[in-house]
C-alpha cells in the first residue's frame, strides 16, 4: 500500500482512543529509552517504505507524551486532543520528510509546538477583534444617544467619555465614527501614525480603567 492510498488509515478515533485526563505540572520525562528508539527508527523505515500500518504502533509510543507536551503548553483538555490529533495527521502526511535513525519524538513536538503558537495567535486575535468591535458598538451608540438605561455600562462609557480631553475625544471621533485610518487621522492632527495608534491605545485603557472603577464601585454600594 502506497502512501496516497493512505487516506483513511488515519482516524482521529485512533489517536484520541485513550483520552489524556490528567494535566501535569512540573517536569515530565519525554525522553524514549534506548531499546524504545530502536524500535522507533525500525518503525519509521517500514511506514517510509509503504507500511502504514506501523504507524499506529508509533502513536503507541508517542501518544502520551505528546499529549504531557501539549498539556504542559497549552492545559485546555479539548485542545490536548485538537492538536495532539493534528500533529499526528501531518506527521502522518509528512513522514517522507522526516529523517529516520533522528529525534522523532522532538520533531513531533516541533510540529505541536507551532501548532500551539498557531492557535495562541488565533485566539489573541479574536479576542482583539472582539474587544475592537464592542468599543467601537459602545462609542458608536454613546455617539447616537442611543443609550438604554438599563445598560450600566453604556452610561459609565458616556461618563467617562466626557472626562476625556476635548482633543481625545475628537481623536475617537475620527476612528471610530468617521472610521478613517491612522494615517488619515494623523494628517488632521498634524501627528505621525504612531502617535495616533500609541494615543489611542491610551485612551482605549484610560476607558477601560474608567468604567471598571465605575463597575466596581457601584457593586460595593
Amino acid at each position: 500500500m502506497s502512501l496516497t492510498q493512505s487516506s483513511n488509515f488515519f482516524s482521529k478515533q485512533s489517536v484520541t482512543s485513550k483520552p489524556y485526563r490528567i494535566y501535569p505540572r512540573g517536569n515530565v520525562n519525554l525522553s524514549l529509552t534506548l531499546s524504545d528508539h530502536e524500535t522507533e527508527t525500525e518503525l519509521v523505515t517500514r511506514i517510509q517504505d509503504g507500511e502504514l500500518d506501523a504507524f499506529e504502533e508509533l502513536l503507541n509510543i508517542h501518544s502520551s507524551r505528546l499529549r504531557a507536551f501539549v498539556a504542559m503548553k497549552l492545559p485546555i483538555p479539548h485542545l490536548i486532543d485538537e492538536i495532539a490529533h493534528e500533529t499526528f495527521v501531518f506527521a502522518h502526511r509528512h513522514i517522507l520528510d522526516f529523517q529516520a535513525g533522528t529525534d522523532f519524538g522532538k520533531w513531533i513536538r516541533a510540529i505541536a509546538y507551532n501548532l500551539i503558537r498557531k492557535e495562541t495567535l488565533r485566539h489573541k486575535r479574536l479576542s482583539n477583534n472582539r474587544e475592537r468591535f464592542m468599543e467601537h458598538y459602545l462609542l458608536d451608540q454613546a455617539g447616537k444617544g442611543e443609550i438604554s438605561p438599563e445598560s450600566s455600562i453604556v452610561i459609565y462609557l458616556e461618563e467617562c467619555l466626557l472626562k476625556l480631553p476635548q482633543n481625545q475625544r475628537l481623536l475617537l471621533e475620527h476612528k471610530y465614527k468617521l472610521s478613517e485610518s491612522s494615517r488619515e487621522i494623523a494628517g488632521v492632527f498634524q501627528q505621525s501614525e504612531a502617535w495616533v495608534r500609541t494615543t489611542l491605545c491610551r485612551i482605549r485603557t484610560a476607558l477601560r480603567t474608567c468604567i471598571e472603577q465605575k463597575v466596581s464601585a457601584s457593586a460595593s454600594i
